[in-house]
Protein backbone atom coordinates (compact mmCIF):
# COMPACT_ATOMS: atom_id res chain seq x y z
CA UNK A 1 0.00 0.00 0.00
CA UNK A 2 2.62 2.37 0.83
CA UNK A 3 6.39 2.80 -1.17
CA UNK A 4 9.16 4.29 0.15
CA UNK A 5 10.99 7.03 -1.29
CA UNK A 6 14.52 8.52 -1.57
CA UNK A 7 13.30 11.28 0.94
CA UNK A 8 12.88 10.01 4.26
CA UNK A 9 10.12 12.23 4.53
CA UNK A 10 7.54 11.53 1.69
CA UNK A 11 6.23 8.19 1.16
CA UNK A 12 4.38 6.80 -1.57
CA UNK A 13 0.73 5.54 -1.53
CA UNK A 14 0.83 2.75 -4.24
CA UNK A 15 -2.93 2.32 -4.27
CA UNK A 16 -3.59 6.25 -5.78
CA UNK A 17 -0.08 7.44 -6.44
CA UNK A 18 -0.01 10.10 -3.98
CA UNK A 19 3.04 11.39 -2.66
CA UNK A 20 2.84 12.25 0.90
CA UNK A 21 5.22 14.48 2.90
CA UNK A 22 5.75 13.96 7.08
CA UNK A 23 3.20 16.25 8.74
CA UNK A 24 0.69 16.08 6.02
CA UNK A 25 -2.42 14.00 7.48
CA UNK A 26 -2.46 11.11 5.43
CA UNK A 27 1.14 10.82 7.14
CA UNK A 28 -1.08 9.63 10.06
CA UNK A 29 -2.69 6.63 8.05
CA UNK A 30 0.83 5.54 6.71
CA UNK A 31 2.21 5.22 10.64
CA UNK A 32 -1.14 3.74 11.42
CA UNK A 33 -0.32 1.14 8.84
CA UNK A 34 3.09 0.67 9.37
CA UNK A 35 1.93 0.07 13.41
CA UNK A 36 -0.43 -2.48 12.23
CA UNK A 37 2.70 -4.77 11.22
CA UNK A 38 3.08 -3.90 7.14
CA UNK A 39 6.05 -2.52 6.05
CA UNK A 40 6.54 -0.89 2.61
CA UNK A 41 7.85 -1.49 -0.72
CA UNK A 42 11.47 -0.47 -0.46
CA UNK A 43 12.44 2.75 -2.62
CA UNK A 44 12.73 1.95 -6.25
CA UNK A 45 16.03 2.63 -7.88
CA UNK A 46 16.89 5.74 -8.74
CA UNK A 47 18.06 4.69 -12.25
CA UNK A 48 15.75 2.63 -14.79
CA UNK A 49 16.72 -0.83 -14.02
CA UNK A 50 18.93 -2.73 -16.76
CA UNK A 51 20.58 1.19 -17.53
CA UNK A 52 24.47 1.60 -17.59
CA UNK A 53 23.54 3.80 -14.62
CA UNK A 54 21.78 1.70 -12.81
CA UNK A 55 24.55 -1.18 -13.52
CA UNK A 56 27.54 1.28 -11.83
CA UNK A 57 25.66 1.86 -9.27
CA UNK A 58 24.73 -1.48 -8.46
CA UNK A 59 28.66 -2.49 -8.54
CA UNK A 60 29.66 0.44 -6.09
CA UNK A 61 27.04 -1.10 -3.49
CA UNK A 62 28.90 -4.72 -4.55
CA UNK A 63 32.11 -3.29 -3.57
CA UNK A 64 31.20 -1.64 -0.88
CA UNK A 65 29.46 -5.19 0.15
CA UNK A 66 32.99 -6.98 -0.59
CA UNK A 67 35.10 -4.39 1.22
CA UNK A 68 33.33 -4.69 4.10
CA UNK A 69 33.60 -8.47 4.20
CA UNK A 70 37.34 -8.21 3.59
CA UNK A 71 38.03 -6.18 6.34
CA UNK A 72 36.49 -8.60 8.46
CA UNK A 73 39.40 -10.84 8.00
CA UNK A 74 41.59 -7.75 8.88
CA UNK A 75 42.46 -6.19 5.14
CA UNK A 76 41.75 -2.31 4.89
CA UNK A 77 40.41 -2.43 0.85
CA UNK A 78 39.98 -5.26 -1.33
CA UNK A 79 43.13 -4.37 -3.56
CA UNK A 80 45.10 -4.84 -0.11
CA UNK A 81 43.36 -8.28 0.38
CA UNK A 82 43.93 -9.16 -3.91
CA UNK A 83 47.69 -7.86 -3.35
CA UNK A 84 48.72 -11.43 -1.18
CA UNK A 85 47.98 -12.92 -4.16
CA UNK A 86 51.72 -14.34 -4.33
CA UNK A 87 52.22 -14.41 -0.42
CA UNK A 88 54.55 -17.23 1.22
CA UNK A 89 52.22 -16.74 3.69
CA UNK A 90 49.59 -19.21 2.87
CA UNK A 91 46.60 -17.93 4.55
CA UNK A 92 47.15 -14.34 3.06
CA UNK A 93 47.56 -16.04 -0.32
CA UNK A 94 44.21 -18.26 0.58
CA UNK A 95 42.59 -15.34 0.79
CA UNK A 96 43.89 -13.18 -2.02
CA UNK A 97 42.79 -16.18 -4.31
CA UNK A 98 38.87 -16.38 -2.76
CA UNK A 99 38.91 -13.01 -3.18
CA UNK A 100 39.77 -12.62 -6.47
CA UNK A 101 37.62 -15.45 -7.52
CA UNK A 102 34.50 -14.19 -4.99
CA UNK A 103 35.00 -10.36 -7.35
CA UNK A 104 35.14 -11.92 -10.59
CA UNK A 105 32.28 -13.70 -10.00
CA UNK A 106 30.38 -11.06 -8.72
CA UNK A 107 30.74 -8.90 -11.56
CA UNK A 108 30.19 -11.24 -13.95
CA UNK A 109 26.54 -12.50 -11.94
CA UNK A 110 25.90 -8.42 -11.93
CA UNK A 111 26.34 -7.91 -15.38
CA UNK A 112 24.21 -10.85 -16.47
CA UNK A 113 20.98 -9.97 -13.81
CA UNK A 114 20.85 -6.11 -15.19
CA UNK A 115 21.25 -7.54 -18.68
CA UNK A 116 18.23 -9.93 -18.25
CA UNK A 117 16.45 -7.15 -15.84
CA UNK A 118 14.09 -9.54 -13.69
CA UNK A 119 11.30 -8.00 -12.11
CA UNK A 120 12.51 -9.55 -8.75
CA UNK A 121 15.83 -8.38 -9.13
CA UNK A 122 15.71 -4.43 -9.22
CA UNK A 123 17.24 -3.55 -5.66
CA UNK A 124 20.17 -3.92 -4.47
CA UNK A 125 18.63 -6.22 -1.21
CA UNK A 126 17.64 -8.28 -3.79
CA UNK A 127 19.91 -8.60 -6.16
CA UNK A 128 22.63 -9.00 -3.09
CA UNK A 129 20.61 -12.26 -2.20
CA UNK A 130 21.19 -13.58 -5.64
CA UNK A 131 25.29 -12.96 -5.96
CA UNK A 132 27.86 -15.39 -5.40
CA UNK A 133 27.65 -14.98 -1.23
CA UNK A 134 31.45 -15.26 0.37
CA UNK A 135 30.87 -18.47 2.09
CA UNK A 136 31.32 -20.41 -0.97
CA UNK A 137 34.35 -19.51 -1.92
CA UNK A 138 37.85 -21.73 -0.52
CA UNK A 139 39.86 -18.84 1.82
CA UNK A 140 41.02 -21.66 3.65
CA UNK A 141 42.22 -23.44 0.64
CA UNK A 142 40.75 -26.67 1.34
CA UNK A 143 41.14 -26.84 4.86
CA UNK A 144 37.78 -25.29 5.64
CA UNK A 145 34.94 -24.44 3.30
CA UNK A 146 33.00 -22.86 6.38
CA UNK A 147 33.56 -19.19 5.38
CA UNK A 148 36.14 -16.70 6.51
CA UNK A 149 39.00 -17.84 8.63
CA UNK A 150 40.04 -16.96 11.86
CA UNK A 151 42.99 -15.02 11.97
CA UNK A 152 46.02 -17.73 12.97
CA UNK A 153 44.38 -20.25 11.59
CA UNK A 154 45.69 -20.50 8.41
CA UNK A 155 49.30 -19.28 8.51
CA UNK A 156 47.97 -16.15 9.08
Amino acid sequence: MYQLTHDPDIIKCTRTGAFIPRGHWMWRDYETWILAGNAPSPAPPPYPAGSTEHLHLLRRQAEQWMCEYVQTLGHTSIESCCSYISSVISGLSCEARAMVAWRDAVNLALTNLTIASPEDAQTWEQIRQRLPQPETFDWLCGTSNSGPPERGSAGI
